[in-house]
């Protein structure tokens, strides 16, 4: 899975197939950590309760304002597929997905409308 955003509109996509060369003109590709920000607010803290993973966007909850928010939170597999959780300025910045029948090492994103892209590794519990 690869992030793009548009430097024009701001919006922001994420890829699971490469497309071919030139399809995504007028989009960057956007790298975690490539935007200065604070660490406690934006490295993704992820925790396992039975089949239920639990992302919270930073050990410092990190503000939900219309200004400056969380976009969404993805978990992405070792196989490349990935579950997604887009959220708003009015909810909360963290998100539970279902592991059930899921093993191995996730890779846990989340994208800042103002400090861009954050990841944190996770290795799933077996149940």
């Amino acid at each position: 899975m690869k992030i793009y955003k548009c430097d024009d509109c701001g919006a922001v996509f994420e890829l699971v197939v490469e497309p071919t060369k030139g399809a995504i003109e007028g989009l960057r590709e956007v790298k975690a950590g490539e935007v200065d920000g604070a660490l406690e607010k934006h490295v993704p803290v992820v925790e396992q309760d039975g089949h239920k993973l639990i992302v919270k966007v930073g050990s410092v909850a990190h503000p939900m304002t219309p200004e400056h928010y969380i976009n969404a939170i993805w978990v992405e597999f070792e196989d490349g597929t990935y579950v997604k959780k887009a959220l708003t300025p009015d909810m909360a910045p963290e998100a539970h997905f279902c592991m059930k029948n899921k093993s191995g090492k996730v890779t846990v994103y989340e994208y800042c409308n103002l400090h861009g892209l954050w990841k944190t590794e996770f290795t799933l519990k077996a149940e």
